[in-house]
């Protein structure tokens, strides 16, 4: 049973305005039978993030959709800079193999290209990018060049799985087309989700996860 909306929209509020990273004031919170919707504006791309990071956090939410405009404090940046900042912050990051991502910025919003071998240096360049200020969001276009995937890997992330704490009463099935890792069952909250996704990541050779987890309470 979904929780009552008004339950689970006061919440939402009240996990958004414990957070000290975000001006909850500014952000809006609807709820639908389990699903929250944020709308408003926040100064800057991760505060968009832990937003809609705070939501899923809480119980009896089933999908987050973020509306949130970005709007930053004191004038635009040019896309030409914040372009060279993207760069510079990229070459920065030892775990970003040098000239493995570019990007190409529009009207403050970044598109990564690129190619790279693992997933966490996809992630940590999308981590370097939104760090920076006047970024309003990015679009992620880098793949991974894995290795083949071991013809047990099925096996090896079911058994990563089963020893994690965090997801003891989960019922994910592992299943693999070649590189591509599929998830599919249920778990019972969000984190749980996201730590299955990341021990799928975890294992050699895969290039892309698919996600079908639902989380039921």
């Amino acid at each position: 049973m979904n929780k009552p909306n008004n339950i689970l929209e006061h919440e939402v509020r009240d996990e958004l305005d414990w957070d000290p990273y975000l001006d909850a004031a500014r952000v809006t919170v609807k709820a639908d039978a389990g699903k929250v919707v944020l709308s408003g504006v926040v100064y800057s791309y991760p505060e968009s993030l832990h937003a809609e990071d705070d939501a899923w956090s809480v119980k009896g939410v089933t999908d987050v959709e973020d509306r949130l405009l970005i709007g930053f404090l004191g004038e635009a940046i040019a896309d030409a800079d914040l372009a060279r900042e993207c760069v510079e912050a990229l070459d920065a990051d030892e775990l970003v193999p040098k000239g493995s991502v570019t990007v190409e910025v529009g009207q403050g919003w970044v598109t990564m290209y690129g190619r790279v071998r693992h997933h966490f240096q996809r992630m940590a360049a999308k981590h370097d990018i939104g760090r920076i200020k006047g970024v309003l969001g990015i679009s992620d276009k880098v793949t991974i060049d894995a290795d083949p995937a071991p013809s047990d890997v099925q096996a090896r992330i079911t058994a990563a799985l089963e020893r994690n704490s965090l997801l003891h009463d989960a019922e994910i099935e592992v299943s693999n087309e070649g590189n591509v890792i599929y998830l599919d069952g249920t778990v019972q909250s969000y984190a749980a989700r996201s730590k299955a996704e990341d021990v799928a990541w975890s294992a050699p050779g895969v290039s892309d996860v698919i996600d079908r987890i639902r989380i039921i309470y």
